[in-house]
């Protein structure tokens, strides 16, 4: 199969069989224009999907995503006629479009990894929360908890703390001493502020990876001439697990973490509540 239809085929990637799917990426692998094409296909996928999904569309709930994925692929068949024929790719309107809607698309994942996981379905005594084993740069592992802004860490050593997005509560065992504060916190990440004010040109989707088994979204973000930085987010939960500093080239990677589940658990967990152990001393400095 030559380029060319190889080109088109990626046009309807998600459309293909697994078998041609392999096939096609086997091809990209050692062909470098056509990962170039595949790659400017995942941006313009990705950016359209943010597209649908925040635009006011009137239609009936149960149409609404029939009808979303019958318009996408029209708006990816007339795209691909630009990228095909006159290269509109690299014309300015085009890439500012796409790519200004990868800056919203990543502030939309750090505020989607603010919120509470859905319910559980048929269920008003359970719920899903998020677990991780986070490794510290001195050794230690830290088991969180996390649904939504509330997030419980708990140390080998008995100590731990718990915060809500408002306030933040820390024991610590060996001082036997339960200390709450009010945070200075706006409730919106400060990455939302830090993204929107990037220059949208600087921005590119590397499309899907896996990391510790589960799918994510990563994204490359040029912050001058030598430095790069990958964000790295969990698709289904769109949390921010993982970043990469890439100087000169050169890859340094933070992976902290080493375990990422879903838990489901009973509601009157009680893991977040800012209940001092019995018999602890306790320093309330949120009263001002």
């Amino acid at each position: 199969m030559t380029c060319k239809k190889f080109q088109l085929t990626i046009l309807n990637f998600d459309q293909l069989s697994e078998k041609d799917q392999n096939q096609l990426l086997e091809h990209i692998e050692h062909c470098s224009d056509c990962q170039t094409y595949f790659n400017r296909y995942l941006t313009l996928e990705e950016g359209l999907d943010y597209i649908l999904e925040t635009e006011e569309v009137h239609v009936a709930s149960i149409k609404k995503k029939a009808y979303q994925r019958i318009l996408k692929t029209a708006l990816l068949t007339c795209a691909s006629l630009f990228l095909l024929i006159i290269g509109a790719w690299n014309t300015p309107p085009v890439k500012a479009a796409i790519k200004k809607a990868l800056n919203e698309v990543i502030m939309d994942h750090f505020l989607k990894g603010q919120q509470p996981l859905n319910n559980v379905e048929n269920s008003v005594l359970k719920e899903n929360i998020i677990y991780i084993e986070q490794v510290l740069q001195d050794g230690e592992t830290v088991y969180v908890y996390i649904s939504g802004q509330k997030v419980r860490k708990e140390y080998k050593n008995g100590n731990y703390s718990i915060s809500d997005g408002k306030y933040l509560a820390s024991y610590s065992k060996k001082d036997n001493l339960f200390v709450l504060q009010e945070l200075d916190y706006e409730g919106i990440p400060y990455e939302v502020e830090f993204f929107r004010n990037i220059n949208p040109i600087n921005i590119s989707f590397l499309g899907e990876k896996l990391y510790l088994d589960r799918k994510a979204n990563v994204y490359l973000v040029k912050e001058g001439h030598h430095v790069k930085r990958e964000y790295w987010f969990d698709k289904d939960t769109s949390l921010f697990i993982k970043e990469v500093e890439i100087t000169n080239g050169q890859r340094q990677e933070w992976e902290s973490l080493k375990k990422f589940e879903i838990l489901t658990v009973k509601k009157n967990h009680r893991l977040f509540d800012f209940i001092a152990p019995e018999g602890a001393r306790i320093i309330d400095e949120s009263i001002r």
